[in-house]
């Protein structure tokens, strides 16, 4: 005993005289410190130990002498001290993998840890510490394993998501071979004899939004992985017992080399919504027809009564005409008022009578032009001295001008002559007295311009559409100072637009209102009726100017 004692003590002379355990300390890359066993007081450790420790206890001078538990943070009923425990009592090498030491200022650290006892005379003498900081590695396997973690939660999700989707999920590969990735494409691929190329189903049939039969071969689950792209491509099944509708989409996946690497197809069950959908057009179809049929009776009724009220309005005037001829040097003053008054109604009423067959046989698209050749400038000129009549009893002034003298076109003369005047007629209704009313022709760039500009109470910017409408009128107390049904502008532009032009029109409330009608410069055809209107009174004129202002009143 005595021998080994002594030899030993030789062993650790020499190992001191050569410095081995400081060179050994300083040269480690592992931190290194050695305690006494007897009171746990810190005799030697390199910098790399030192290095896990907080302030001061990181610098040695501050270390060695010290017990463990003052220098190492956390130290009373840590794992640590139990090792430490086991170490002394078992007098055998302990292992401490990554020991997760919680620093007060470094914050958490991993460590692999050994614990070695120094035996001396069969007792621990010293405790030597290896420990190795591994906190990069468990940080990074955390981090990975959380991200393992994230990734199986999300799959997880994405399989929850898929399984409950209402749309049929397939994977598609360049052998045609198909995994079913749904509950609902387990259901859906019956029908299509599961996408076995070339083996087309029996007694099932395929058809396209355009009721095309398409074959088996060319349906787009197999096109898709050839490369195409469909977007809601829909294709209707029908069996023996049903028909069934899908909504199909998809497109290739490829490789990092341009190949198909397989394809994703998306199949929508959409039966019940074409179901509704052509529900709809059946009854969207049954109500036009109902429409066209209530139009047809409405229509046909209005023509019944305007011939049944032109009747008796042409009695009555063929009357009042005769009362006039024959008696009117024995009627009175009053009775010749009483006249008039029913005259001048009595015309309003054929002016209604008319403007409502007309508008029917608009609707009916049975209106006709009679074109013959006119000058439209004597016409025009004709037409607005006409009225002149009118508008001195409102004093108003009312003026022709025309950049040419004379211009010969092919149009309807009748449906001319009242679309000038019914303009004019809401000319002088709504323009003060002494107040001016322009008619200007200009022919330029292949069109016949007629404008007609007034300066009376004007149109409100929201109400320019609505004169243009069957019984528009703009509601207004100053526009009832003229009675008016409303249609006389509609039926205006269905001329205008019947004979090729467009009618528009510029108004500033109390700044006057301007009326541009715009026809093609038709030339004139030598299989026409040529049509000359001499200067002064044109009967047939005066006869449509005086139904056309039937509903101006002037005060007696």
């Amino acid at each position: 005993m005595n021998e080994h004692c002594n030899s030993f003590m030789s062993l650790k002379n020499e190992l001191t005289d050569i410095n081995a355990i400081e060179q050994y300390l300083l040269n480690s890359q592992f931190g290194i410190a050695v305690y006494r066993a007897r009171d746990m007081v810190l005799v030697e450790a390199n910098q790399v130990w030192l290095n896990r420790l907080d302030e001061p206890f990181n610098n040695k001078s501050f270390s060695v002498g010290k017990p463990v538990n003052e220098i190492i943070t956390g130290w009373k009923g840590s794992a640590f001290e139990k090792i430490w425990n086991i170490a002394v009592q078992t007098k055998k090498g302990v292992n401490l993998p990554e020991y997760r030491y919680s620093g007060m200022k470094k914050g958490i650290s991993y460590w692999n840890i050994s614990l070695t006892p120094i035996l001396y005379c069969g007792e621990p003498l010293y405790i030597v510490e290896t420990s190795f900081d591994v906190t990069e590695t468990v940080i990074n396997r955390n981090q990975e394993n959380s991200r393992n973690a994230q990734l199986s939660r999300q799959y997880r999700n994405f399989e929850t998501v898929v399984e409950n989707m209402s749309d049929a999920l397939f994977v598609v590969y360049p052998d045609y071979s198909i995994v079913a990735l749904n509950q609902e494409a387990h259901i859906v691929k019956h029908f299509f004899n599961s996408f076995k190329y070339n083996s087309p189903p029996v007694n099932i049939k395929y058809y396209d939004a355009n009721d095309n039969e398409i074959p088996y071969n060319d349906l787009p689950v197999f096109k898709i992985i050839k490369g195409d792209i469909y977007e809601a491509f829909r294709v209707t099944v029908v069996t023996r017992e049903d028909t069934h509708h899908y909504s199909i989409s998809g497109r290739p996946v490829y490789d990092n080399y341009s190949n198909t690497y397989f394809s994703i197809i998306s199949i929508r069950d959409i039966t019940s919504q074409v179901n509704n959908d052509y529900y709809l057009l059946k009854l969207e179809k049954e109500r036009k027809e109902y429409l066209e049929r209530v139009i047809k009776v409405k229509d046909n009724f209005l023509t019944l009564i305007s011939h049944e009220f032109k009747t008796p309005l042409t009695v009555i005037m063929t009357a009042i005409q005769a009362m006039e001829l024959f008696c009117g040097n024995e009627l009175s003053d009053k009775a010749k008022r009483y006249i008039n008054t029913i005259k001048q109604n009595t015309l309003r009423q054929f002016r209604l009578v008319r403007n409502l067959l007309d508008i029917t046989r608009g609707t009916a698209d049975q209106i006709r032009l009679n074109n013959r050749n006119i000058d439209i400038v004597s016409l025009t000129r004709l037409i607005t001295e006409s009225v002149r009549i009118y508008a001195l009893q409102k004093e108003l002034n009312v003026s022709f001008y025309s950049n040419v003298s004379e211009k010969t076109v092919c149009i309807d003369d009748e449906k001319y002559e009242r679309i000038l005047l019914n303009i004019l007629s809401n000319a002088i209704k709504f323009t003060p007295k002494g107040k001016n009313v322009k008619v200007v022709l200009t022919v330029k760039n292949g069109y016949i311009n007629l404008a007609v500009k007034d300066e009376g109470i004007g149109i409100p910017e929201d109400k320019l559409d609505v004169i243009f409408e069957r019984f528009g009128q703009v509601d207004s107390s100053l526009s009832r100072q003229a009675e008016g049904s409303g249609i006389g502008l509609y039926l205006v532009k269905m001329f205008v637009e019947k004979m090729g032009g467009t009618i528009s029109v510029k108004s500033k409330p109390f700044h006057g209102t301007t009326f541009l009608v715009r026809l093609p410069d038709t030339s004139e055809t030598a299989d026409t009726n040529d049509v000359r209107y001499e200067e002064g009174e044109n009967r047939k004129i005066v006869d449509m100017m005086n139904i056309e202002f039937s509903d101006i009143y002037f005060s007696k």
